[in-house]
């Protein structure tokens, strides 16, 4: 008798949607995709770039910017590109998709901007595939407006050139 088929779950199914998305991303520091769905229907997808009609890193290279923390901690952030959560959004906005109710999924732990935004736009389930190595406060604004935030993995994502 052959192997038993086991059907993904809807997370399983909507994060390899992802995976299918990031590969349009145009940043190689972080190839991310997202996916925002509801009631079993995906909505809307976004993949990390640099806005429409501006030049990507994979053509210019990285806009990299240093981050000085309360700590004194320095984290280096390339700001050339829009995040895939942000570009998600975005085309929701755009073509008048209603994400109120939703859940997005996402490479991982989305950062304070991010956050805030799906904060914003009614998004009340998170689900990421990784850590991010600086995502205690996304975590803590999501468990303050009780966003439900699920990890497929506890490993922490790491991407080129990361720092702090």
């Amino acid at each position: 008798m052959a192997d038993s088929y086991e059907r993904p779950s809807w997370d399983e199914y909507f994060l390899e949607v992802a995976h299918a998305i990031a590969k349009r991303a145009t940043c190689d520091r972080g190839r991310s995709g997202c996916v925002i769905a509801k009631n079993k229907q995906l909505l809307v997808t976004g993949y990390v770039g640099a806005p429409a009609g501006l030049p990507h890193c994979d053509d210019l290279g990285h806009q990299m910017k240093t981050v000085v923390h309360e700590d004194g901690r320095e984290t280096q952030h390339c700001v050339r590109t829009v995040h895939a959560e942000q570009n998600a959004i975005c085309q929701a906005a755009k073509l008048g998709v209603a994400i109120d109710g939703a859940t997005l999924y996402c490479r991982m732990t989305p950062c304070r901007t991010c956050a805030m935004l799906i904060i914003n736009c009614g998004i009340v389930r998170v689900v990421c595939e990784k850590r991010y190595h600086a995502g205690q406060e996304s975590e803590d604004m999501f468990r303050s407006v009780g966003i439900e935030l699920v990890y497929r993995s506890g490993e922490i994502q790491t991407y080129l050139d990361q720092t702090g």
